[in-house]
């Protein structure tokens, strides 16, 4: 065996106890994302306000605010990092981009093929729904949480804890406790897959959102053909976040590194 593969391996199964502030503000996410979710589905319900109390609970302030404004904010401004930790990174795309499409290909025949679709005005919807939440949920769970969790404990805790994590958030659904417990195990798979390449394009936007479309269309939900453009308009805003969040990142090296040019010896 290679030193490559006992180096992976002995990495793999390194665990290590190094909490840090990181973690304070991982649990102080996942309480808002939790409470903001519970607060939409159970508090407030589809029905108030023609179902615009709901997605702004859901979709704005639970999924664009705190599960992706929340880390980006975190990450680029307080510990001044790039975007590239939270798993937002061009590195290993490619191979990340390739292993989707051979787990969405799988996932496929599965599920989505065995499932009665709805008509296309029905679909629509529920497909951008599943693409905006499934964008935050890769940001948040797999490069925000898991990663956050593996540098306190290493790689197995982190996957067993942010999965966990990711389970109980599902009550904020109103979810019983057996769906609970298989979504535990549906955290393992989305957080092993992520870590292959620590690239969030290895799930979005096809393998983890065809997931979470199965279960939507299994569910009954039906939606208005509009709701697509409101799911459409909150992933454009994650995006521009992630864009001003990485441009802020760019602006904080640039002072940094004149700040050390300027104080290098000899230079005037």
């Amino acid at each position: 065996m290679n030193q490559t593969v006992v180096s992976a391996i002995q990495h793999i199964f390194t665990f290590r106890w190094n909490p840090s502030k990181d973690l304070l503000a991982v649990a102080v996410s996942w309480l808002l994302v939790t409470g903001t979710l519970y607060s939409a589905t159970v508090v407030v319900g589809s029905s108030v306000w023609g179902g615009f109390a709901y997605f702004l609970l859901y979709a704005i302030l639970c999924a664009t605010v705190f599960g992706v404004g929340f880390p980006l904010y975190w990450t680029v401004v307080k510990r001044q990092r790039s975007i590239e930790d939270l798993g937002l990174t061009a590195q290993r795309l490619i191979p990340s981009l390739a292993l989707q499409a051979v787990f969405s290909v799988l996932l496929f025949t599965v599920t989505l093929a065995r499932v009665q679709l709805p008509s296309p005005n029905e679909l629509i919807p529920l497909v951008g729904l599943a693409l905006a939440i499934g964008f935050f949920e890769a940001i948040f769970w797999r490069g925000w949480v898991l990663l956050r969790l593996e540098d306190a404990f290493g790689i197995i805790p982190a996957i067993l804890l942010g999965s966990a994590l990711y389970a109980v958030y599902h009550i904020g659904y109103g979810m019983p406790a057996s769906e609970i417990t298989f979504l535990f195990f549906i955290g393992i798979l989305f957080s092993v897959v992520f870590r292959l390449t620590k690239n969030i394009f290895i799930l979005w936007p096809v393998f983890q959102p065809m997931g979470q479309l199965v279960t939507l269309i299994e569910d009954g939900l039906s939606l208005p053909l509009l709701a697509a453009l409101g799911f459409a308009e909150v992933l454009v805003v994650m995006l521009a976040l992630i864009w001003f969040a990485q441009r802020t990142y760019n602006k904080q090296s640039s002072r940094k590194n004149q700040t050390t040019q300027a104080t290098e010896p000899g230079v005037l």
